[in-house]
């Protein structure tokens, strides 16, 4: 039986950190931030003696890559074969993403492992790559667009499509309102249908509503700790800036009734 980790959060940041288990194979999305790198390496090492077949990503977010680079820095029980990755440029990174140091910092950092030890074990990700992992189909649905400079780093997401013997998840990353919008003009609702969605950038500020009328969620995973999931910046209930309750009012105007939340800790579901 295939399994996929929807993995809880272990501080307040947001994240998000997908394990797959299938046949005796792992593959990892994402994984986390910095310090969800204890939770994930303890994972890994219970489910498959911290060997990881394939380890993909969506874009290159502190939240996405900071357990991934905590464990390559500190951890030698994770043995990792093939890394998978479209990200853009550093050049790219520093013009068009995050002015701030400590992201800037972190590229530079990671870009150093990817392109120096790290080198052979990198592989650049191409819409319409699919990869089997046991019984499980991971399928690229989309890649990084160098026009789509608006919310760029976020809309640098790689979309997968994962597919057990017994069910499915698509895997949105952080994908804006304009990624969102590429993806529903190249594939129909049939090639999107789900019966897992990630929700896109932790349930706020991603996709449009028209793109989740489009494709339909049956059961929605929300990569949300409490604080986000609740719009809470203190103060109660919807009292912050963030867009999460939104997004839940139209999911539920959708008629979806189903939800895995991380802030509800690691929920394992059989694909």
């Amino acid at each position: 039986m295939a399994k996929l980790y929807f993995l809880g959060n272990t501080t307040k940041v947001q994240m998000l950190g997908i394990v797959i288990e299938s046949d005796g194979h792992v593959a990892v999305i994402d994984g986390g931030s910095f310090g969800d790198r204890r939770q994930l390496e303890d994972l890994l090492l219970e489910i498959n003696g911290g060997h990881v077949d394939a380890w993909f990503f969506t874009h290159p977010h502190h939240d996405h890559i900071g357990a991934f680079y905590k464990i390559l820095r500190h951890s030698s029980a994770i043995s990792i074969d093939k890394i998978y990755h479209h990200f853009p440029s550093l050049d790219e990174l520093k013009e068009y993403g995050s002015r701030h140091d400590g992201e800037i910092a972190l590229w530079e950092g990671l870009f150093s492992r990817l392109e120096g030890d790290l080198r052979d074990k990198v592989n650049i990700l191409n819409e319409g790559d699919v990869f089997s992992l046991g019984k499980v189909k991971i399928s690229v649905l989309r890649t990084y667009n160098k026009r789509i400079l608006d919310n760029f780093v976020n809309n640098s997401s790689t979309v997968y499509r994962i597919e057990g013997e017994k069910s499915s998840a698509l895997v949105l990353g952080d994908l804006g309102r304009e990624g969102g919008d590429e993806v529903k003009e190249k594939y129909t609702p049939d090639d999107l249908k789900a019966d897992y969605t990630q929700m896109a950038h932790h349930g706020q500020g991603g996709v449009s509503r028209d793109f989740y009328e489009y494709i339909r969620p049956k059961c929605c995973l929300w990569p949300s700790p409490d604080w986000l999931y609740d719009n809470d910046n203190g103060d109660g209930f919807d009292t912050g800036p963030w867009h999460t309750v939104r997004t839940r009012e139209w999911i539920a105007e959708l008629g979806v009734t189903e939800h895995i939340v991380e802030k509800d800790g690691t929920k394992v579901i059989e694909i």
